[in-house]
């Protein structure tokens, strides 16, 4: 993959701080949480709830840096000042999970990964 493209790249982290699955790293990505060591499966159903406890803006310093550089080379300066100043910009958010199997856990993602997450529990 070319490496201006890896800084577009959707952020599909999420951390799982505490709870029944093992803490650490685990990607998002069709569903289904993907772990070192196992995978989750969330669609179909299997989430039970998802509660936001915090949200913080996040400013990562790869896409903003690749949003000034698109910028500068699509509008001149004034693109790459823009680039620079949004790009970069989104909302973290810690949320607890319960599904429906009974296990819970609290994690960290990405917003969009959340409101992903809240689309899973209206599924039956």
């Amino acid at each position: 993959m070319h490496k201006l493209n890896k800084i577009f790249e959707d952020n599909k982290k999420v951390t799982v701080m505490a709870g029944d699955l093992d803490q650490g790293e685990w990607e998002f990505s069709g569903n289904t949480l993907w772990g070192a060591f196992g995978q989750v499966e969330l669609g179909g159903g299997a989430v039970k709830s998802v509660t936001q406890h915090t949200e913080e803006s996040v400013k990562k310093l790869s896409t903003t840096l690749g949003w000034g550089l698109a910028g500068g080379l699509v509008l001149g300066p004034a693109g790459a000042v823009a680039g620079l100043v949004f790009g970069g910009n989104r909302k973290n958010v810690c949320v607890m999970v319960e599904l429906k199997d009974g296990r819970k856990f609290l994690a960290t993602m990405d917003s969009k990964i959340y409101q992903q997450l809240l689309a899973l529990t209206l599924m039956k």
